[in-house]
């Protein structure tokens, strides 16, 4: 089952998005809760959230089948532009795995995003038992990339994981993560050049969506 919680997020009202202004601050410094900065292929990007619902909004989307109780899958947090739905930036996390008999959701989410270095995976599927991320990206055109290619050389490296309740930018639980990127984006279709993402720091939001179940 597919959700995008940021679907549901705008529906609800722009006091309940996150949003970031593209624009690039002089000395670079991010002055909101949520944001994500870098150089992407030379270019900066700044994209810092706001609670005002213009522009960018962050929120999640998830893959998480239940068979018979036992959820698993992929939950990705998401800076996304609106009104046009990109560019977006995904960084999913994946295999979440929660037992049928398991009946802490809450503690087994928030001990699952673990900090330190993660892996890349080169597969949009998803194994038990692997732990690893998946870097997406939709760019103004609405091209897919993803970083599912060779990653030699690249790093991402989770800062903090904390759990969160709901605030100005996020009415749900989730996580507030702070992160560093460097990786290489390749086109999905198969075509064009690669993006190559330098200097990348951010914090982001991962809504609970096993909660849902």
């Amino acid at each position: 089952m597919k959700i995008v919680r940021i679907i549901a997020v705008v529906l609800l009202g722009a006091t309940v998005l996150t949003a970031c202004k593209k624009e690039a601050r002089k000395n670079n410094t991010p002055t909101s809760e949520y944001y994500f900065i870098a150089t992407m292929n030379g270019s900066a990007v700044n994209w810092e959230a706001s609670t005002t619902g213009d522009s960018w909004a962050a929120g999640s989307s998830a893959e998480l089948p239940n068979d018979q109780g036992e959820i698993y899958g992929q939950i990705t947090a998401l800076l996304t532009h609106y009104p046009g739905g990109h560019p977006q930036l995904g960084i999913e996390f994946k295999t979440f795995d929660k037992k049928a008999d398991n009946d802490n959701a809450a503690g087994y989410f928030n001990s699952f995003v673990t900090t330190g270095p993660w892996a890349f995976s080169n597969t949009t599927d998803y194994a038990i038992g692997d732990k690893s991320v998946v870097i997406t990206y939709l760019d103004v055109n609405g091209k897919q990339y993803d970083s599912t290619g060779s990653q030699t050389g690249s790093s991402i490296n989770v800062i903090s994981s904390t759990p969160t309740s709901g605030d100005a930018y996020n009415i749900d639980s989730g996580l507030k993560i702070k992160l560093t990127l460097n990786c290489t984006l390749y086109p999905v279709d198969g075509t064009g050049d690669p993006i190559k993402v330098t200097n990348g720091q951010g914090t982001v939001f991962l809504d609970n969506m096993i909660l849902n179940f």
